[in-house]
């Protein structure tokens, strides 16, 4: 990171950035893709944090690119390109899951018959929605929880009570947040439009 924290972008500077910024993070996922396929997932919170933060990044020039027609003013202090926190935040109201796929299986559909006509009565499974929703804020926690763990996990450190060195491990499974990840940059812009 430099000492400049404004920067004045063109447009096209800053469609370019966006576009760094998500082939950045889909290789850190890529990287995360490994951690898995190697069996080595103690220091997995690294690249999905670092993932998240780019998408982030994107996402705070995306909505800059959305408000002004021409030069994009970008300020670490105003927008928090530099900000671990702010980035994750960003990337974490972007998690969503398709719903489209669970709408159309919570339907359902109850033949009434009257006077020899019948008639269709439609109902939503709620339990199936719910279930849904509930699966969405679980990623968000996880998400919230990779960038906790993120340094964490990076170094040797010591147990409070028994002075034993450890590394500290996430108690969620991160692995969960890859595919939420990859939709988000495959998405892109549709998948940046939270308005």
């Amino acid at each position: 990171m430099s000492n400049k924290t404004q920067y004045q972008l063109t447009q096209e500077q800053a469609k370019k950035a966006i576009k760094m910024c998500l082939d950045n993070a889909w290789s850190y996922l890529e990287d995360a893709d490994m951690y898995i396929a190697n069996n080595r997932t103690e220091h997995i919170a690294i690249p999905i944090a670092f993932a998240m933060e780019e998408i982030g990044k994107a996402k705070i020039i995306y909505d800059k690119i959305e408000k002004n027609n021409s030069k994009i003013l970008l300020s670490n202090d105003k927008d928090g390109i530099y900000d671990h926190t702010t980035k994750i935040k960003k990337t974490i109201s972007l998690i969503e899951l398709d719903f489209d796929d669970d709408v159309g299986e919570a339907v359902m559909i109850e033949q009434l018959t009257f006077g020899g006509s019948f008639e269709f009565e439609y109902f939503i499974d709620q339990s199936k929605i719910s279930d849904k929703i509930k699966q969405e804020n679980e990623l968000k926690d996880i998400g919230k929880q990779g960038h906790k763990i993120r340094l964490a996990s990076s170094f040797v450190g010591f147990d409070a009570t028994t002075s034993e060195p450890k590394i500290k491990k996430s108690t969620v499974d991160l692995t969960k947040l890859i595919k939420a990840l990859y939709q988000i940059i495959t998405g892109y812009p549709s998948s940046f439009n939270t308005y």
